[in-house]
């Protein structure tokens, strides 16, 4: 068929055209003819034929209204169809039709040709002369499953996407497809190993209007898909396309203008082409691995698009080549939101480095290499602004790269817990001698009555004492000096007030990365909200004892106290009224813990919901039983004094106060539910929001891609079984004692 004898109500783009019409052997002309006159007399927005047989292949043509993104949509939506585009031709053609009112009707579906019609609500793209813009799609298939694919299905899938397209919402076809194609990958094992960038050129085509690029690859399953999707990313306009494989090569010619419509002739847009779609192309074919796969993508396309807006875009781009970078950046924006906010946002310049260095990304840093690193980049620095900065950049730099670390599967929960940990005593130890040090400008040095300075020690408690943090976790404190005195200064003020000033100093030092991440909690010092940043001595002694005021849970709670940083001598002090309180023969309150829990349910959790932590069967079910394990036996075994809950496990069942029955399914219920608790955190970025979503939802299924489980009725019983072994410890406190 040649554009002069074409259906009158299309004028065609003569040169793309007659090129796409001798490029195309699908039968001859028969395919575009027979689609067109069928469009035409239709009268309908979206045309869908397909011929052929399982055997032979298949051939599909689609006339549908052009948008930007549609042949990126659509050949996704192919390849998760279970189908391999062996060849492909679309052009842009102008539709002079008036639109068609919306009246579906029931879709048409033969073994020789499926008709799909959509009206879309909105007036379609035009051409900038009153013409509508239409595309023209023809594909040869396989089916790469070797069964009869669902063409009711893709033809009704066609038609949502111009609808979508029509209605500006062509993202939210794109988001569906993204995911489609990366289950299906997951599906049948074929996670592509990007190993080489693709060969690209660009020039001119033979009638000069346009930008022509081609691109040589390895094929792969979704090659199209890919590149298609790429160029939509850079912001191109794709007015025709070929796409050609052979054997395991794979071709693909694009036809290029600018949103405008214009050819693209300026060499740095042309290289920024050329770069960005190799990288989003090689990145396209990681999205498997993401447990996200759109939120991946979609994060990928945005950090390009914020790269190329940098002035030494070139270089950073090409940092990015790395297909070890590639995969763990689809890792990384695939699971976390507030990573990505962290990465790109806030701290780009300060993270990128630790991205780019993926040697280093396997290397593990001990609290003493942490500590010295941190100290030398303090001494660098030539006042107190700059060492706060220091300080914060070191901090998020480090926890980026343990997340990383963790992320990418470098460590497990338990090595990730310990990496955070050294990193809070670093930062905890340096942020306080910074605000003292500001302090001590203004009102000198804490003294004691005999003149000597006032020695002060600080504690970790919760995750942070226990040196098993996760994604999110508070850094708990609590802080003890010697005893009421006065600073030595010219303006000269109260022990108490330096210290409590200290406190709130320190606090304000710490720039947190995203809401209650990494926060600093005051709360399990004595009384509470109530009570003073910093407890002397006398204060903690009285406070922490068999008939002072602290409470049954405040007791569990010191189980995991551990010093960290201040002075010996004052550090053993307080940890002496601590095993005397914690661990003396005074049998632990149980009513009252479960009391507690039973209030921690009703009060902090949402009707209708299930929270990691605190439902019944939350993790905190099985922390307060080993702490009150702990405490029911540590006054006469010292070896029961430790305060990870893993080794408290592990010491409980050495001295036989666990039976062999429960001690493996305490432990694999446990470490579930502290992965279970980081993956919902990191997805989120929230560290308070530990609901699990409803099993049937798209958020469920994502949290189980992330926890490497393969589908969402596996991880629901997972949930079920390890809260259920947690909800049942109580059921006999204490168990019987192996013999």
């Amino acid at each position: 068929m040649h554009p002069k004898t074409a259906p009158q109500y299309l004028e065609f783009i003569p040169e793309l055209w007659s090129e796409a019409l001798a490029d195309t052997d699908f039968q001859g002309a028969s395919l575009v003819e027979s689609l067109l006159e069928r469009r035409q007399g239709s009268g309908e927005a979206v045309t869908v034929q397909v011929w052929g047989d399982a055997e032979s292949g298949w051939r599909l043509g689609v006339g549908m209204p052009d948008g930007v993104g549609v042949l990126s949509v659509v050949s996704g939506l192919l390849t998760s169809a279970g189908l391999d585009i062996v060849r492909a031709d679309t052009v842009t053609v102008a539709d002079v039709r008036s639109p068609v009112p919306e009246s579906p009707r029931r879709a048409q579906f033969g073994r020789s040709a499926v008709a799909r019609r959509a009206r879309p609500r909105r007036q379609r793209a035009t051409n900038g002369h009153g013409r509508m813009l239409g595309a023209v799609m023809l594909f040869e298939l396989e089916s790469h499953t070797g069964q009869m694919p669902d063409w009711e299905g893709v033809e009704r899938d066609i038609a949502e996407i111009a609808r979508l397209s029509a209605a500006g919402k062509i993202s939210e076809a794109r988001a569906d497809v993204i995911e489609r194609f990366a289950s299906a990958m997951r599906d049948t094992g074929q996670i592509p190993n990007v190993r080489q960038s693709p060969d690209i050129s660009i020039g001119t085509d033979t009638s000069g209007r346009y930008t022509l690029l081609t691109i040589r690859a390895g094929d792969a399953p979704g090659f199209l898909f890919a590149l298609t999707n790429a160029l939509t990313s850079v912001g191109v306009n794709v007015v025709r396309a070929r796409a050609r494989t052979a054997g395991s090569d794979a071709q693909d010619t694009f036809w290029l203008t600018d949103r405008s419509g214009a050819k693209i002739e300026s060499e740095t847009r042309i290289h920024k082409i050329r770069l960005a779609a190799a990288l989003i192309k090689q990145f396209t074919h990681l999205l498997p691995v993401a447990p996200d796969p759109g939120q991946a993508l979609r994060q990928f396309d945005a950090l390009t698009a914020h790269l190329l807006s940098r002035p030494d875009w070139t270089s950073e781009m090409r940092h990015l080549e790395s297909p070890g970078v590639l995969r763990a950046l689809a890792e990384m924006m695939g699971v976390s939101r507030f990573l990505w906010e962290d990465f790109l946002r806030m701290q780009h310049d300060n993270l990128f480095p630790v991205l780019l260095d993926l040697g280093e990304m396997d290397v593990s840093r001990s609290k003493r290499d942490m500590s010295i690193a941190l100290g030398s980049e303090l001494e660098a620095c030539s006042d107190h602004i700059a060492r706060v900065r220091a300080l914060n950049d070191f901090k998020d730099r480090e926890m980026f790269r343990s997340d990383l670390r963790y992320i990418t599967g470098s460590i497990d929960w338990k090595d990730f817990g310990s990496e955070l940990t050294d990193l809070a005593d670093s930062i905890v130890e340096e942020g306080l001698k910074l605000a003292m040090d500001a302090l001590r400008e203004r009102y000198g040095t804490p003294r004691l009555a005999n003149g000597l300075a006032c020695g002060w020690a600080a504690f970790a408690l919760g995750k942070f004492g226990g040196t098993e943090m996760g994604f999110g976790s508070d850094i708990e404190l609590l802080f003890v000096y010697e005893e009421e005195g006065r600073t030595d200064g010219t303006d000269s003020v109260r022990t108490s007030s330096f210290f409590g000033d200290a406190i709130r100093g320190f606090i304000g030092i710490l720039n947190t990365r995203q809401s209650r991440i990494f926060d600093v909690d005051m709360r399990l010092r004595p009384y509470g909200s109530k009570g003073a940043l910093a407890s002397s001595f006398s204060a903690v002694e009285g406070y922490y004892r068999l008939l002072g005021d602290a409470q049954q849970f405040e007791r569990m709670a010191l189980v995991r106290m551990r010093p960290i940083a201040g002075d010996e001598r004052l550090i053993e002090r307080v940890m002496a009224v601590r095993e005397s309180f914690v661990f003396s023969d005074e049998p632990l309150d149980l009513e009252d813990v479960r009391h507690l829990r039973q209030r921690q349910w009703h009060e902090l959790v949402g009707h209708g919901k299930v929270n990691a932590k605190l439902s019944p069967g939350g993790v905190v079910d099985i922390e307060y039983y080993i702490q009150a394990l702990q405490i029911a036996n540590g006054h006469r075994d010292r070896s029961l004094r430790v305060a990870n809950t893993m080794d408290a496990v592990d010491s409980l069942y050495a001295a036989g106060y666990i039976p062999d029955s429960l001690v493996y399914s305490v432990r694999n219920a446990y470490g579930f539910l502290r992965v279970l608790i980081d993956a919902l955190r990191v997805v989120r970025g929230d560290a308070k929001d530990l609901d699990i979503p409803p099993s049937n939802s798209r958020e469920f299924m994502y949290l189980a891609h992330r926890l490497s489980i393969p589908t969402a009725e596996l991880l629901d019983a997972k949930i079920a079984d390890s809260m259920d072994v947690a909800h049942r410890l109580w059921e006999e406190f204490p168990p019987r004692q192996r013999a």
